[in-house]
């Protein structure tokens, strides 16, 4: 299985997961130029993508899903609620190109694909885990916490994408108006470092070696201080860096760190 994120943050977010020949993008928040030029860059073809799944409907997720589905063979899936959401910019011609998913698991080709309910201010939000021959790679990256459901499906994974998104103090003291803190900060809005760390130290507890921090605010945070908050936290809780845990973070500009997991018994 190959994973790598495309690009994360509130301007576009897109990751690409390969695994038996099968090819899939979750989400897909940018333009289909900017999305054929970043697969470009980790060696992919537009052409060749087989899936798309969505976790919401906010744009920064789904900005060309209807346009790549015209332009290409790939097949998209999403919830029915953001189906409604977005029905009127879906032409006739690609309505039996896009299948309706909830919270219940489903295969693509050799691929398991388990969705999760997540609480953000969208219709509907889901997270995903994708298990294949033995290996589970999950992406939660748009939730104001993690569901205890939620935690005990992607606990074991190999590798979990986990929204970072800001800095408390940060936040507070942005250019943002304050009824916008307060949806960030919510129980319906974005991870902050602490409540990032929390969940990554929990999930390494049960197994999970590699982290990618995610869905970084450009406003309210920044790589480097969503780094030290979640590294301290393992250190603190007694794991040796680039050792026990790694931990990388996705970029809002270009492609992120290249992972690939073998079989289990590889």
């Amino acid at each position: 299985m190959r994973v790598i994120n495309l690009g994360s943050g509130s301007k576009g977010n897109s990751s690409f997961i390969q695994a038996g020949g099968f090819r899939i993008l979750l989400d897909i928040g940018f333009t289909v130029k900017e999305t054929e030029r970043r697969l470009e860059l980790i060696n992919e073809k537009a052409e060749d993508i087989d899936a798309i799944l969505i976790t919401h409907e906010h744009s920064d997720h789904i900005k060309g899903f209807v346009n790549f589905l015209k332009k290409y063979k790939a097949r998209g899936y999403a919830h029915a609620s953001v189906i409604e959401e977005i029905k009127d910019t879906i032409p006739e011609e690609i309505k039996d190109k896009i299948s309706i998913i909830n919270d219940y698991s489903f295969g693509l080709a050799d691929i398991r694909v388990t969705p999760f309910v997540l609480p953000h201010d969208s219709s509907s939000c889901l997270g995903y885990m994708f298990e294949y021959k033995g290996k589970k790679v999950s992406f939660a990256t748009d939730l104001g916490y993690l569901p205890r459901q939620a935690f005990e499906l992607i606990r074991g994974s190999a590798l979990v994408y986990i929204e970072s998104n800001h800095d408390k103090k940060m936040l507070m003291n942005c250019q943002y108006p304050y009824i916008i803190k307060k949806r960030i900060a919510g129980d319906s809005g974005h991870l902050s470092n602490e409540q990032a760390s929390q969940i990554v130290v929990d999930l390494a507890r049960f197994g999970t070696k590699y982290f990618v921090l995610s869905h970084i605010s450009e406003n309210s945070n920044t790589l480097e201080q969503a780094y030290v908050t979640n590294a301290r936290a393992l250190e603190d809780a007694g794991y040796q860096l680039e050792k026990d845990i790694f931990i990388r973070y996705s970029r809002q500009d270009r492609p992120g760190n290249n992972f690939y997991f073998g079989e289990e018994n590889e």
